[in-house]
């Protein structure tokens, strides 16, 4: 389905006279970033209004602009996981991790992106560095997904601790209590196992996770 770009923003544009004999000046770098400015601007208007297409192209324009930007090869590399290339995804994130090492969201960014490829190690390494920097905006979901890939790892005590302290953050986060479920159901600790499935249903019993609690609480011997 086709649909219509945004005009341009007007930043630098430069002026081209018929019959003028030398050359436009070169951009400076105040106006290069200008420019780049504007273009992340738009594509972030795009991804709120869910275009992918034109999201990706202005902040490809933005990255090209002003390649020193971390924040920009973050955002572009999201457009790409939203797009299910998490093999480009990972490269815009480790762009900005070298270009910002202290980037906390970049690291947990990567981190989400390594769990789609199904690389649990180096995921858990991300996680972990994305929790150790002060800058994390969303420590809640960076400790929910870190107990995730360390379950799938078999690590199920480590992947204990990081679902409760996710839980401790955000008392209402549904996932992490249906994935604690997940822990202990491995762990053979069925009583456990319910009470954190109860807990998920309770949250929103008619969300994805929800009705999967309610299944595995069926084949946990607990009726609907």
């Amino acid at each position: 389905m086709s649909r219509r770009r945004l005009l341009a923003a007007g930043l630098g544009v430069t002026c081209l006279l018929a019959g003028c004999a030398t050359a436009p000046a070169p951009k400076t770098a105040e106006v290069q970033k200008l420019q780049a400015r504007a273009a992340y601007e738009r594509g972030v208007a795009h991804v709120r209004d869910r275009q992918a297409a034109p999201a990706l192209t202005a902040l490809q324009e933005a990255a090209s602009l002003d390649p020193h930007s971390a924040l920009y090869r973050d955002t572009l590399g999201l457009v790409y996981l939203d797009l299910q290339r998490p093999d480009l995804a990972a490269e815009h994130f480790q762009k900005a991790i070298e270009l910002d090492p202290n980037y906390a969201d970049a690291h947990f960014h990567l981190g989400t992106t390594l769990a789609e490829m199904r690389r649990w190690e180096d995921a858990v390494a991300a996680y972990r560095k994305a929790i150790s920097l002060p800058t994390l905006t969303i420590p809640d979901f960076a400790h929910q997904n870190l107990g995730l890939a360390l379950y799938h790892l078999r690590r199920y005590r480590e992947a204990e601790q990081s679902f409760r302290f996710a839980i401790s953050l955000e008392p209402e986060m549904q996932a992490a209590y249906y994935n604690l479920g997940l822990v202990f159901v491995a762990e053979s600790r069925s009583e456990d196992a319910k009470a954190a499935f109860r807990r998920a249903r309770q949250l929103a019993p008619d969300s994805p996770f929800g009705q999967a609690a309610t299944q595995r609480l069926q084949a946990l011997g607990e009726g609907g």
